[in-house]
Protein backbone atom coordinates (compact mmCIF):
# COMPACT_ATOMS: atom_id res chain seq x y z
CA UNK A 1 0.00 0.00 0.00
CA UNK A 2 1.23 3.66 -0.65
CA UNK A 3 2.37 5.77 1.25
CA UNK A 4 1.35 9.53 2.17
CA UNK A 5 4.37 11.47 0.63
CA UNK A 6 6.27 13.42 3.28
CA UNK A 7 5.89 16.52 4.59
CA UNK A 8 2.27 16.50 4.57
CA UNK A 9 1.64 18.83 1.84
CA UNK A 10 -1.43 20.28 -0.29
CA UNK A 11 -0.27 17.57 -3.17
CA UNK A 12 0.01 14.61 -0.88
CA UNK A 13 -3.62 15.45 0.39
CA UNK A 14 -4.60 15.76 -3.65
CA UNK A 15 -2.71 12.29 -3.93
CA UNK A 16 -4.57 11.02 -0.78
CA UNK A 17 -8.13 11.92 -2.84
CA UNK A 18 -6.86 10.08 -5.92
CA UNK A 19 -6.33 6.72 -3.90
CA UNK A 20 -9.82 7.08 -1.46
CA UNK A 21 -11.90 9.91 -2.45
CA UNK A 22 -15.08 10.30 -4.02
CA UNK A 23 -13.93 8.90 -8.42
CA UNK A 24 -15.98 11.64 -10.20
CA UNK A 25 -15.57 14.84 -7.76
CA UNK A 26 -11.39 13.55 -7.13
CA UNK A 27 -11.29 13.38 -11.65
CA UNK A 28 -12.44 16.67 -11.99
CA UNK A 29 -11.28 18.63 -9.02
CA UNK A 30 -8.21 17.15 -11.16
CA UNK A 31 -9.22 18.11 -14.85
CA UNK A 32 -10.21 21.76 -14.33
CA UNK A 33 -6.67 23.34 -13.32
CA UNK A 34 -5.06 21.21 -16.16
CA UNK A 35 -8.52 21.95 -18.44
CA UNK A 36 -7.31 25.39 -18.03
CA UNK A 37 -3.55 25.40 -18.14
CA UNK A 38 -4.21 23.83 -21.49
CA UNK A 39 -6.64 26.69 -22.80
CA UNK A 40 -4.19 29.30 -21.30
CA UNK A 41 -1.38 27.53 -23.58
CA UNK A 42 -3.50 27.73 -26.37
CA UNK A 43 -3.79 31.34 -25.87
CA UNK A 44 -0.04 31.74 -26.29
CA UNK A 45 -0.12 30.59 -29.86
CA UNK A 46 -3.85 32.57 -30.40
CA UNK A 47 -3.01 35.66 -29.07
CA UNK A 48 0.49 36.03 -31.11
CA UNK A 49 -2.30 35.10 -34.43
CA UNK A 50 -4.28 37.59 -33.14
CA UNK A 51 -2.09 40.60 -32.66
CA UNK A 52 -0.01 39.65 -35.88
CA UNK A 53 -3.05 39.14 -37.60
CA UNK A 54 -4.15 42.59 -36.81
CA UNK A 55 -1.16 44.63 -36.62
CA UNK A 56 1.44 42.96 -38.99
CA UNK A 57 -0.28 41.95 -41.58
CA UNK A 58 -1.11 38.95 -44.11
CA UNK A 59 2.53 37.97 -44.71
CA UNK A 60 4.10 37.69 -41.14
CA UNK A 61 0.70 35.80 -40.08
CA UNK A 62 2.11 33.44 -43.16
CA UNK A 63 5.11 33.41 -41.49
CA UNK A 64 4.19 32.66 -38.36
CA UNK A 65 1.86 29.68 -39.56
CA UNK A 66 4.52 28.33 -42.04
CA UNK A 67 6.77 28.06 -38.76
CA UNK A 68 4.20 26.58 -36.39
CA UNK A 69 4.33 23.13 -37.54
CA UNK A 70 7.44 22.99 -37.34
CA UNK A 71 7.47 24.30 -33.84
CA UNK A 72 4.23 22.19 -33.15
CA UNK A 73 6.42 19.14 -33.53
CA UNK A 74 9.61 20.43 -31.55
CA UNK A 75 7.15 21.19 -28.81
CA UNK A 76 5.39 17.83 -29.26
CA UNK A 77 8.70 15.86 -28.49
CA UNK A 78 8.77 17.47 -25.52
CA UNK A 79 5.34 17.31 -24.11
CA UNK A 80 4.97 13.56 -25.03
CA UNK A 81 8.29 12.80 -23.52
CA UNK A 82 7.40 14.49 -20.31
CA UNK A 83 4.06 12.53 -20.34
CA UNK A 84 5.84 9.54 -20.29
CA UNK A 85 7.83 10.84 -17.54
CA UNK A 86 4.71 11.48 -15.77
CA UNK A 87 3.35 8.02 -16.20
CA UNK A 88 6.07 6.73 -14.63
CA UNK A 89 6.30 9.36 -11.46
CA UNK A 90 2.32 8.99 -10.65
CA UNK A 91 2.95 5.09 -10.50
CA UNK A 92 5.74 5.45 -8.10
CA UNK A 93 4.00 8.24 -6.40
CA UNK A 94 1.18 5.64 -5.81
CA UNK A 95 3.25 2.81 -4.81
CA UNK A 96 5.15 5.28 -2.18
CA UNK A 97 8.27 4.88 -3.87
CA UNK A 98 10.12 7.54 -2.81
CA UNK A 99 14.16 6.83 -2.97
CA UNK A 100 13.00 5.58 -6.61
CA UNK A 101 11.20 8.75 -7.68
CA UNK A 102 13.46 11.05 -6.70
CA UNK A 103 16.30 9.07 -8.69
CA UNK A 104 14.29 9.44 -11.55
CA UNK A 105 13.68 13.17 -11.28
CA UNK A 106 16.83 14.06 -11.22
CA UNK A 107 17.92 11.52 -14.30
CA UNK A 108 14.94 12.54 -16.53
CA UNK A 109 15.92 16.21 -15.54
CA UNK A 110 19.52 15.88 -16.74
CA UNK A 111 18.38 14.24 -19.56
CA UNK A 112 15.61 16.52 -21.04
CA UNK A 113 17.93 19.51 -20.65
CA UNK A 114 20.63 17.82 -22.61
CA UNK A 115 17.69 16.78 -25.12
CA UNK A 116 16.36 20.22 -25.39
CA UNK A 117 19.88 21.37 -26.60
CA UNK A 118 19.48 19.06 -29.38
CA UNK A 119 16.28 20.13 -30.44
CA UNK A 120 17.86 23.74 -30.36
CA UNK A 121 20.72 23.06 -33.09
CA UNK A 122 18.31 20.74 -35.02
CA UNK A 123 15.52 23.85 -35.70
CA UNK A 124 17.84 26.15 -36.28
CA UNK A 125 19.93 23.97 -38.79
CA UNK A 126 16.92 22.13 -40.32
CA UNK A 127 14.07 24.64 -40.94
CA UNK A 128 14.70 26.99 -43.43
CA UNK A 129 15.22 23.30 -45.63
CA UNK A 130 12.23 22.19 -44.85
CA UNK A 131 10.50 25.19 -45.41
CA UNK A 132 12.24 25.38 -48.91
CA UNK A 133 11.01 21.94 -49.97
CA UNK A 134 7.46 22.26 -49.33
CA UNK A 135 7.60 25.19 -51.73
CA UNK A 136 7.10 28.04 -49.08
CA UNK A 137 7.25 31.70 -50.53
CA UNK A 138 10.92 33.06 -49.99
CA UNK A 139 9.47 35.97 -48.27
CA UNK A 140 7.08 33.60 -45.73
CA UNK A 141 10.62 31.41 -45.00
CA UNK A 142 12.51 34.81 -44.30
CA UNK A 143 9.79 35.77 -41.65
CA UNK A 144 9.41 32.29 -40.57
CA UNK A 145 13.28 31.73 -39.62
CA UNK A 146 12.90 35.19 -37.94
CA UNK A 147 10.29 33.57 -35.57
CA UNK A 148 12.22 30.43 -35.76
CA UNK A 149 15.59 31.77 -34.88
CA UNK A 150 14.38 33.40 -31.26
CA UNK A 151 11.92 30.51 -30.26
CA UNK A 152 14.43 27.82 -30.94
CA UNK A 153 16.85 29.83 -28.50
CA UNK A 154 13.90 29.47 -25.76
CA UNK A 155 13.82 25.37 -26.07
CA UNK A 156 15.22 24.86 -22.98
CA UNK A 157 13.07 27.05 -20.82
CA UNK A 158 9.87 25.41 -22.84
CA UNK A 159 11.38 21.73 -21.66
CA UNK A 160 11.93 22.96 -17.89
CA UNK A 161 8.15 24.52 -17.68
CA UNK A 162 6.94 21.25 -19.67
CA UNK A 163 8.81 18.70 -17.38
CA UNK A 164 7.96 20.55 -14.47
CA UNK A 165 4.70 21.12 -14.70
CA UNK A 166 4.24 17.34 -15.74
CA UNK A 167 5.98 16.47 -12.64
CA UNK A 168 3.94 18.81 -10.00
CA UNK A 169 0.48 17.01 -11.82
CA UNK A 170 1.68 13.16 -11.24
CA UNK A 171 2.66 13.83 -7.71
CA UNK A 172 -0.90 15.26 -7.50
CA UNK A 173 -0.60 18.90 -7.77
CA UNK A 174 -2.56 20.53 -11.09
CA UNK A 175 -2.97 23.79 -9.33
CA UNK A 176 0.12 25.40 -9.36
CA UNK A 177 1.29 24.96 -12.84
CA UNK A 178 -2.09 26.24 -13.68
CA UNK A 179 -1.58 29.44 -11.36
CA UNK A 180 1.36 29.83 -13.37
CA UNK A 181 0.47 29.31 -16.49
CA UNK A 182 -2.32 31.91 -16.05
CA UNK A 183 -0.55 34.66 -15.07
CA UNK A 184 2.56 33.56 -18.11
CA UNK A 185 -0.33 33.88 -20.43
CA UNK A 186 -1.69 37.51 -19.58
CA UNK A 187 1.56 38.90 -19.18
CA UNK A 188 2.38 37.07 -23.17
CA UNK A 189 -0.48 38.68 -24.09
CA UNK A 190 0.53 42.55 -22.63
CA UNK A 191 4.18 42.12 -24.21
CA UNK A 192 2.87 41.00 -27.43
CA UNK A 193 1.15 44.48 -27.58
CA UNK A 194 4.26 46.14 -26.21
CA UNK A 195 6.77 44.69 -28.82
CA UNK A 196 4.65 44.75 -32.22
CA UNK A 197 2.23 47.33 -31.79
CA UNK A 198 4.61 49.79 -29.60
CA UNK A 199 8.06 48.67 -30.02
CA UNK A 200 7.43 47.84 -33.73
CA UNK A 201 9.50 44.41 -33.15
CA UNK A 202 8.00 42.61 -35.81
CA UNK A 203 7.76 39.17 -35.75
CA UNK A 204 11.21 39.08 -33.71
CA UNK A 205 8.78 40.50 -30.90
CA UNK A 206 6.18 37.88 -31.17
CA UNK A 207 8.70 35.05 -30.18
CA UNK A 208 10.90 37.36 -27.96
CA UNK A 209 7.32 37.65 -25.78
CA UNK A 210 7.35 33.57 -25.90
CA UNK A 211 10.45 33.14 -24.45
CA UNK A 212 10.36 35.68 -22.27
CA UNK A 213 7.50 34.31 -20.56
CA UNK A 214 8.80 30.78 -20.50
CA UNK A 215 11.37 31.81 -18.67
CA UNK A 216 9.72 32.92 -15.90
CA UNK A 217 7.08 29.74 -16.12
CA UNK A 218 10.10 27.52 -15.57
CA UNK A 219 11.82 29.50 -12.65
CA UNK A 220 8.25 29.76 -10.66
CA UNK A 221 7.62 26.18 -11.11
CA UNK A 222 11.41 24.87 -10.31
CA UNK A 223 11.22 27.19 -7.33
CA UNK A 224 7.56 25.87 -6.35
CA UNK A 225 8.54 22.34 -5.93
CA UNK A 226 11.51 22.77 -4.28
CA UNK A 227 10.01 24.60 -1.45
CA UNK A 228 6.60 22.45 -1.32
CA UNK A 229 7.27 19.29 -2.92
CA UNK A 230 10.28 17.47 -1.00
CA UNK A 231 10.36 13.96 -3.04
CA UNK A 232 10.56 16.14 -5.76
CA UNK A 233 13.16 18.51 -4.07
CA UNK A 234 16.92 18.16 -5.29
CA UNK A 235 20.40 19.39 -3.76
CA UNK A 236 22.70 20.16 -5.82
CA UNK A 237 24.83 16.77 -5.13
CA UNK A 238 21.29 14.79 -6.82
CA UNK A 239 21.08 16.00 -9.67
CA UNK A 240 22.93 13.25 -11.93
CA UNK A 241 22.17 10.80 -14.29
CA UNK A 242 21.69 7.41 -12.77
CA UNK A 243 22.37 5.03 -15.14
CA UNK A 244 20.12 2.31 -13.63
CA UNK A 245 17.65 4.63 -14.15
CA UNK A 246 17.83 6.15 -17.80
CA UNK A 247 16.65 2.89 -19.50
CA UNK A 248 13.58 2.80 -17.54
CA UNK A 249 12.74 6.74 -18.31
CA UNK A 250 13.45 5.72 -21.84
CA UNK A 251 10.74 2.88 -21.97
CA UNK A 252 8.47 5.24 -20.78
CA UNK A 253 9.36 8.52 -22.79
CA UNK A 254 10.30 7.81 -26.11
CA UNK A 255 7.04 6.13 -27.13
CA UNK A 256 5.16 9.10 -26.08
CA UNK A 257 7.72 11.33 -27.84
CA UNK A 258 7.48 9.31 -30.97
CA UNK A 259 3.94 9.35 -31.06
CA UNK A 260 3.63 13.14 -30.66
CA UNK A 261 6.51 13.60 -33.51
CA UNK A 262 4.36 11.15 -36.01
CA UNK A 263 1.44 13.29 -35.29
CA UNK A 264 3.15 17.00 -35.85
CA UNK A 265 5.01 15.21 -38.91
CA UNK A 266 1.85 14.08 -40.76
CA UNK A 267 0.53 18.00 -39.99
CA UNK A 268 3.61 19.26 -41.32
CA UNK A 269 3.48 17.03 -44.65
CA UNK A 270 -0.27 17.28 -44.99
CA UNK A 271 0.83 21.50 -44.75
CA UNK A 272 2.97 20.67 -47.67
CA UNK A 273 0.15 19.30 -49.60
CA UNK A 274 -2.16 22.15 -49.39
CA UNK A 275 0.80 24.60 -50.74
CA UNK A 276 -0.29 24.38 -54.33
CA UNK A 277 -3.98 25.46 -53.37
CA UNK A 278 -3.06 29.10 -52.42
CA UNK A 279 -1.21 30.64 -49.05
CA UNK A 280 -5.04 31.79 -48.10
CA UNK A 281 -6.19 27.94 -48.20
CA UNK A 282 -2.65 26.86 -45.98
CA UNK A 283 -3.48 30.20 -43.45
CA UNK A 284 -6.97 29.84 -43.30
CA UNK A 285 -6.01 25.62 -42.76
CA UNK A 286 -3.83 26.58 -39.87
CA UNK A 287 -6.19 28.79 -38.07
CA UNK A 288 -8.45 26.08 -37.81
CA UNK A 289 -6.00 23.68 -36.03
CA UNK A 290 -5.52 26.81 -33.79
CA UNK A 291 -9.17 26.63 -32.93
CA UNK A 292 -9.04 22.92 -32.91
CA UNK A 293 -5.78 23.02 -30.73
CA UNK A 294 -8.20 25.35 -28.05
CA UNK A 295 -11.18 23.33 -28.40
CA UNK A 296 -9.17 19.67 -27.91
CA UNK A 297 -7.41 21.29 -24.73
CA UNK A 298 -11.10 20.36 -22.69
CA UNK A 299 -10.56 16.59 -23.80
CA UNK A 300 -6.41 16.49 -23.24
CA UNK A 301 -7.51 17.77 -19.58
CA UNK A 302 -9.86 15.38 -19.05
CA UNK A 303 -7.70 12.28 -20.84
CA UNK A 304 -4.28 14.16 -18.44
CA UNK A 305 -6.50 14.05 -15.36
CA UNK A 306 -7.56 10.54 -16.26
CA UNK A 307 -4.13 9.11 -16.35
CA UNK A 308 -2.91 10.42 -13.05
CA UNK A 309 -5.59 8.80 -11.56
CA UNK A 310 -5.48 5.57 -13.54
CA UNK A 311 -1.61 5.33 -13.00
CA UNK A 312 -1.54 6.32 -9.12
CA UNK A 313 -4.21 3.86 -8.64
CA UNK A 314 -2.05 1.21 -10.50
CA UNK A 315 0.53 1.48 -8.50
CA UNK A 316 -1.48 1.35 -5.27
CA UNK A 317 -2.93 -1.91 -7.01
CA UNK A 318 -6.84 -0.93 -7.33
CA UNK A 319 -7.95 -2.17 -10.35
CA UNK A 320 -11.67 -1.10 -9.87
CA UNK A 321 -10.76 2.21 -9.08
CA UNK A 322 -8.63 2.60 -12.41
CA UNK A 323 -11.55 0.97 -14.26
CA UNK A 324 -13.91 3.65 -12.82
CA UNK A 325 -11.95 6.68 -13.12
CA UNK A 326 -11.75 5.34 -16.76
CA UNK A 327 -15.65 5.24 -17.43
CA UNK A 328 -15.92 8.84 -15.86
CA UNK A 329 -13.66 9.83 -17.67
CA UNK A 330 -15.17 9.23 -21.21
CA UNK A 331 -18.51 9.89 -20.11
CA UNK A 332 -17.19 13.82 -19.22
CA UNK A 333 -15.30 13.81 -22.82
CA UNK A 334 -18.28 12.64 -24.78
CA UNK A 335 -20.39 15.43 -23.52
CA UNK A 336 -18.09 17.43 -24.07
CA UNK A 337 -17.76 16.67 -27.71
CA UNK A 338 -21.43 16.98 -28.55
CA UNK A 339 -21.20 20.57 -27.15
CA UNK A 340 -18.22 21.48 -29.05
CA UNK A 341 -20.25 20.06 -32.50
CA UNK A 342 -22.78 22.37 -31.61
CA UNK A 343 -20.65 25.68 -31.66
CA UNK A 344 -18.61 24.59 -34.60
CA UNK A 345 -21.22 23.89 -37.01
CA UNK A 346 -23.27 26.94 -36.00
CA UNK A 347 -20.16 29.45 -36.05
CA UNK A 348 -17.69 28.36 -38.00
CA UNK A 349 -16.83 31.81 -39.99
CA UNK A 350 -17.20 33.57 -36.51
CA UNK A 351 -14.79 31.17 -34.83
CA UNK A 352 -11.71 31.90 -37.29
CA UNK A 353 -12.55 35.48 -37.57
CA UNK A 354 -11.07 35.81 -34.51
CA UNK A 355 -7.83 34.84 -36.16
CA UNK A 356 -8.00 36.60 -39.24
CA UNK A 357 -10.70 39.69 -41.44
CA UNK A 358 -9.43 37.93 -44.47
CA UNK A 359 -12.11 36.53 -46.46
CA UNK A 360 -10.09 34.04 -47.91
CA UNK A 361 -8.24 32.85 -45.37
CA UNK A 362 -11.85 33.13 -42.90
CA UNK A 363 -13.35 31.00 -45.80
CA UNK A 364 -10.79 28.39 -45.66
CA UNK A 365 -10.85 27.89 -41.95
CA UNK A 366 -14.43 27.94 -41.45
CA UNK A 367 -14.74 25.08 -44.38
CA UNK A 368 -12.53 22.94 -42.18
CA UNK A 369 -13.96 23.58 -38.93
CA UNK A 370 -18.04 23.45 -39.79
CA UNK A 371 -17.12 20.11 -41.21
CA UNK A 372 -15.42 18.80 -38.43
CA UNK A 373 -17.91 19.78 -35.78
CA UNK A 374 -19.24 16.58 -34.54
CA UNK A 375 -16.79 14.26 -36.15
CA UNK A 376 -14.52 15.53 -33.34
CA UNK A 377 -16.73 13.23 -30.90
CA UNK A 378 -14.19 10.73 -32.40
CA UNK A 379 -11.20 12.72 -31.51
CA UNK A 380 -12.51 13.19 -27.60
CA UNK A 381 -13.26 9.36 -27.73
CA UNK A 382 -9.71 8.23 -29.57
CA UNK A 383 -8.07 10.97 -26.59
CA UNK A 384 -9.59 9.28 -23.76
CA UNK A 385 -8.66 5.62 -24.99
CA UNK A 386 -5.55 6.99 -25.23
CA UNK A 387 -5.38 8.07 -22.33
CA UNK A 388 -6.40 4.54 -20.74
CA UNK A 389 -3.15 2.83 -22.76
CA UNK A 390 -1.21 5.39 -20.51
CA UNK A 391 -2.56 5.12 -17.81
CA UNK A 392 -2.11 1.31 -17.34
CA UNK A 393 1.46 1.85 -18.90
CA UNK A 394 0.62 0.44 -22.25
CA UNK A 395 2.69 3.64 -23.78
CA UNK A 396 3.89 1.23 -27.24
CA UNK A 397 0.09 0.79 -27.95
CA UNK A 398 -0.47 4.39 -28.37
CA UNK A 399 2.50 4.92 -30.41
CA UNK A 400 1.19 2.33 -32.79
CA UNK A 401 -1.99 3.54 -33.36
CA UNK A 402 -1.43 7.23 -33.86
CA UNK A 403 1.11 6.36 -36.07
CA UNK A 404 -1.08 4.20 -38.18
CA UNK A 405 -3.78 6.11 -38.26
CA UNK A 406 -1.32 9.33 -39.48
CA UNK A 407 -0.01 7.14 -42.02
CA UNK A 408 -3.34 6.48 -43.78
CA UNK A 409 -4.19 10.20 -42.98
CA UNK A 410 -1.33 11.18 -45.27
CA UNK A 411 -2.02 9.32 -47.88
CA UNK A 412 -5.51 9.70 -48.25
CA UNK A 413 -4.36 13.47 -47.95
CA UNK A 414 -2.26 13.05 -50.84
CA UNK A 415 -5.03 11.18 -53.14
CA UNK A 416 -7.85 13.39 -51.73
CA UNK A 417 -6.36 16.60 -51.88
CA UNK A 418 -5.85 17.47 -55.48
CA UNK A 419 -9.93 16.39 -55.96
CA UNK A 420 -11.36 17.83 -52.83
CA UNK A 421 -9.52 20.48 -51.46
CA UNK A 422 -9.33 21.15 -47.41
CA UNK A 423 -12.35 18.85 -47.51
CA UNK A 424 -10.21 15.75 -48.85
CA UNK A 425 -8.20 16.81 -45.51
CA UNK A 426 -11.28 16.16 -43.23
CA UNK A 427 -12.14 13.21 -44.87
CA UNK A 428 -8.73 11.41 -44.22
CA UNK A 429 -8.24 12.80 -40.41
CA UNK A 430 -11.82 11.66 -39.54
CA UNK A 431 -10.58 8.45 -41.17
CA UNK A 432 -7.76 8.00 -38.90
CA UNK A 433 -9.55 8.93 -35.72
CA UNK A 434 -12.44 6.14 -36.70
CA UNK A 435 -9.89 3.53 -37.18
CA UNK A 436 -7.77 4.10 -33.79
CA UNK A 437 -11.14 4.43 -31.95
CA UNK A 438 -12.13 1.11 -33.30
CA UNK A 439 -8.91 -0.55 -32.86
CA UNK A 440 -8.12 1.05 -29.32
CA UNK A 441 -11.49 0.53 -28.30
CA UNK A 442 -11.37 -3.09 -28.97
CA UNK A 443 -8.21 -3.52 -26.99
CA UNK A 444 -8.77 -1.71 -24.03
CA UNK A 445 -11.84 -3.83 -23.35
CA UNK A 446 -9.23 -6.59 -23.43
CA UNK A 447 -6.89 -4.80 -21.23
CA UNK A 448 -9.30 -3.47 -18.91
CA UNK A 449 -10.79 -7.46 -18.20
CA UNK A 450 -7.12 -8.70 -17.42
CA UNK A 451 -6.60 -5.84 -14.70
CA UNK A 452 -6.37 -7.77 -11.75
CA UNK A 453 -4.47 -7.58 -8.09
CA UNK A 454 -4.37 -9.99 -5.66
CA UNK A 455 -4.37 -7.06 -2.67
CA UNK A 456 -6.65 -5.12 -4.82
CA UNK A 457 -9.04 -2.86 -1.74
Amino acid sequence: MAQNGPGGTASSNKQQAILYGKQLPTLLTFAVPIICGNLFQQLYNIVDAIVVGRYLGKLPLSGISAASPIMDLVYGLIVGACTGVGVLISQLCGAGEWEKLKKVHATALTGGIAFALILTAAVILSARPILVSEGTAADTVSQAMTYLAVVAGGLIFNFLYVYYAAVLRSYGNSRFPFIVLAASSILHALLDVVLIRGLQFGVAGVAASTVSCQILTALALIWYTHKNCPPLSLAKSDIRFHKGMGGIILSYAWATAMQTTVVYTGRLLIQGMLTPLGQDTVTGYNMGMRLENLLQAVSQGISASTVVCMAQNLGHRNADRLRGFFRKGLIADLIYGLIIGCVCILLPRQLIGIFSTDKAVIEAGAAYTGTMAFLYMFSMSGEMLQGFFRGIGKLKVTMIASAGQVILRVILSAILIPKLGIYGICISVVTGWFLLTVFEGIYAHHCSKRITFPTSE
